[in-house]
């Protein structure tokens, strides 16, 4: 932040909630700064958000359909839990280049934004989840903490990316192209592009700092604006990030196709649908995975973070000689085995990374671990009722050039990089969706293609979250983290996380450091083992 000018540097003190007034000299730069400026005022009235509805930008095809103020408000249950009462804002509903396209249907890509009347001077992105085509309410509430980002004082905007559905998994768009193309990449930035301006015309003011916050789809989305639009955004946050969904699925159908391998069969042969492992089947796989990997991380706690260092298998655990009880029969070892690897295709080339080692892949309940998967979207059913699955056939099937459009892979980030981007990344271990192993990969290739990890670090990190599921819950996890907090005072301040405390309602009254990779917490040998102060980041050996 430049502070040339009196009035930039007042603003930036009261933006910036951290710059407390602590000595006698930072209060006498407010007065100097004070007498510059007769005043400065974000919060706007009910008359300011309606006059929105009038508001047009040049070269652009938008209309807003309707701006209302509220004093106070309070959304409706949903996905990410209960209501929420929300401050005192104007929301904003908005639509761009509405037309008719396929089979005679109306299209648009909408938006949402809610403007907070306490604004905090910066601009968020909140990314979508599934194929969209619904506009979430803009409230920012991926990796921020217990706070929404409405609730910091963020702008925040939400968007269905050009096509309105029923579900979130309708894919009938895709018969549209300008549908199609919006969804993969055009949209997120003709949004962006729109509401920039129109945040600075209503408060008065520019935006100091863009952020992007999302998960899963959200989080391919931000790995999109940092790859293709490199200036729009300084700071992003890409959680799960569902970047080769094409791949990813055939990921998922491995496993199903690879465990059906050691299924009971119906009578017309085919393997039984649901999970290959009984209950007591199951616990003597994470039993055996906690005794041979819960305590590389210092401490034996039921969270596996030393990852690198785990040598699992579950051949280890195959009945000798008639045992029966506490041990897999050798075919169903086999087949965990070969499921957990991932798909490899007739000239052993890795399709997809296989899925990680963690006792989340046992979850039953919300969304079911990777090894108890019976009805997992959006592949499907986890027995599919197929005993062979061919690769080759099936990646040149999942990888036509329709599908591959959205896909996130480009590694050139100098662009990004060099106008002081900062990107983090965060991920399940027990996502049984995306394989955390997939993030791993891209995060390494990109630190690989630009200069190395150390090189790396300075504008991007990545946070590997035991236990969670996509993008949150788990059975024993600790998924409530602030990555919001640290990408501000990575992108503003210049200070890098190396470590973000996470807790979680799982397993309350624990905490614990996340890491950046590939450094995890480890126990120091004294203090409270559920205190994070008690732990300290560093590299397997």
């Amino acid at each position: 932040m430049r502070q040339e000018k009196p009035e930039e540097y007042l603003r930036f003190l009261i933006l910036n909630r951290k710059n407390k007034i602590t000595n006698m000299k930072n209060y006498q730069n407010i007065l100097i700064a004070a007498l510059f400026i007769p005043s400065i005022a974000f919060a706007q009235s009910e008359s300011d958000c309606a006059a929105l509805t009038n508001f047009s930008l040049s070269g652009y095809d938008v209309e807003i359909t309707s701006a209302r103020w509220y004093d106070n408000r309070t959304t409706a249950p949903g996905f990410n839990g209960p209501g929420r009462e929300l401050p005192a804002h104007c929301h904003v509903d908005g639509a761009i280049d509405r037309r008719i396209g396929v089979n005679n249907k109306e299209y648009y890509i909408g938006f949402a934004l809610n403007l907070p009347a306490d604004w905090n001077g910066r601009f968020m992105f909140q990314g979508g989840g599934g194929l969209n085509g619904v506009i979430a309410e803009p409230l920012g509430d991926d990796a921020v903490g217990s706070l929404t980002g409405l609730d910091q004082g963020f702008a925040v905007v939400t968007t269905d990316t050009g096509h309105q559905a029923q579900s979130p998994f309708d894919g009938s768009f895709f018969a549209d192209q300008e549908a199609s193309l919006n969804f993969y990449y055009k949209a997120n930035p003709k949004v962006a592009e729109v509401v920039k301006p129109l945040i600075s015309n209503y408060y008065g003011s520019d935006i100091e700092y863009s952020y992007f916050v999302g998960c899963s789809t959200g989080g391919r989305e931000g790995m999109l604006m940092a790859q293709r639009y490199p200036l729009y955004f300084d700071g992003i946050i890409s959680g799960a990030p569902a970047m080769r969904t094409s791949l990813s699925n055939i990921g998922i159908r491995w496993v199903g196709v690879q465990l059906n391998q050691a299924s009971p069969r119906d009578d017309n042969g085919l393997p039984l649908p649901g999970p290959l492992l009984n209950t007591e089947e199951r616990q003597v796989l994470i039993n055996a995975l906690m005794t041979r990997c819960d305590g590389l991380d210092g401490v034996e706690d039921g969270l596996l973070f030393n990852t690198q260092s785990c040598d699992f298998d579950p051949r280890d655990v195959i009945c000798i000689s008639g045992a029966q009880g506490g041990c897999l029969s050798p075919d169903k070892a086999e087949a965990v085995y070969n499921a957990m690897l991932g798909p490899v295709d007739s000239r052993g080339i890795q399709v997809y990374p296989g899925f990680q080692y963690d006792p989340g892949i046992d979850d039953d309940g919300g969304l079911p671990g990777i090894m108890n998967s019976a009805n997992n979207p959006p592949e499907g059913a986890g027995s599919t009722g197929v005993l062979e699955l061919d690769v080759d056939r099936a990646v040149v099937e999942a990888t036509q050039p329709h599908l591959i459009m959205g896909e996130t892979q480009s590694v050139l980030m100098s662009s990004f990089s060099s106008n002081g981007g900062k990107q983090i990344f965060y991920h399940g271990a027990a996502d049984p969706w995306f394989s955390i192993n997939e993030t791993i990969r891209y995060y390494e290739e990109m630190a690989a293609v630009n200069g190395g990890l150390e090189t790396v670090k300075d504008w991007s990190r990545l946070f590997h979250v035991p236990g969670m599921a996509h993008c949150r819950g788990g059975e024993q996890t600790l998924d409530n983290f602030d990555l919001m907090t640290a990408l501000i005072d990575w992108v503003e301040n210049g200070d890098a996380p190396v470590q973000v405390r996470a807790t979680g309602s799982s397993m309350p009254g624990v905490s614990r450091p996340l890491c950046a990779w590939p450094e995890y917490p480890h126990y120091n040998g004294g203090g409270e083992t559920n205190d994070a102060a008690n732990y300290s980041c560093r590299v397997s050996e």
